[in-house]
């Protein structure tokens, strides 16, 4: 639904890919495209109360809705206690992602990932394309940015356009087999 993305093997390793390279689209800040329901053209540095706080947020899609708050300082237990309220909010029709966001240079930046529909998450990619675009419109970072999580490390790219690629490491951290009846349940063509 957010459109055709390219990947690129960038490293490889032992005839494995070891760094990748994916165009992740166009941040969008329309707030009825992302959807925000407001009459606001965009949804930047603007307060709403969650719970019994208030949060400057600001709001972007990158072919999902985030929701960024910017901080001086990140407290996992702030964002466990009210990602919930944020991500519910009636501002989001859809509901929304959270990342809480903080600049540490131009190039350089921590988020922690509260996600839609799964809660408390230690990595994301869209959730790091759109922290380092909403810090990006708020001019505390520019446009080659590198974003720490608890779960990993990505490289974001943001263009004059807002086009965004983003470069990380790949590695095998599971293996599974499904069985025929899962696969024909997905529709998922069986290769040979």
């Amino acid at each position: 639904m957010g459109g055709l993305v390219t990947a690129e093997i960038i490293e490889e390793e032992n005839g494995k890919a070891k760094l990748i390279s994916v165009d992740m689209g166009k941040s969008i800040f329309e707030s009825r495209k992302i959807p925000v329901d407001s009459d606001k053209p965009e949804f930047i540095a603007e307060t709403i109360q969650a719970g019994d706080r208030s949060f400057e947020v600001n709001c972007v899609s990158v072919g999902n809705p985030h929701c960024v708050v910017i901080k001086d300082e990140l407290d996992e237990k702030e964002i466990k206690t009210y990602g919930t309220y944020l991500e519910n909010h009636k501002l989001f029709p859809n509901r929304i992602n959270v990342q809480f966001a903080k600049a540490i240079s131009r190039n350089e930046a921590r988020i922690l990932i509260w996600e839609r529909g799964a809660g408390w998450t230690l990595a994301s990619g869209s959730s790091s394309c759109a922290a380092a675009c909403a810090l990006k419109k708020r001019g505390l970072v520019d446009g080659d940015i590198t974003m720490n999580m608890i779960g990993g490390v990505l490289k974001i790219q943001i263009d004059e356009e807002w086009n965004i690629r983003m470069t990380g490491e790949v590695r095998e951290i599971g293996r599974g087999i499904l069985t025929g009846e899962m696969i024909s349940d997905l529709e998922i063509p069986i290769l040979e």
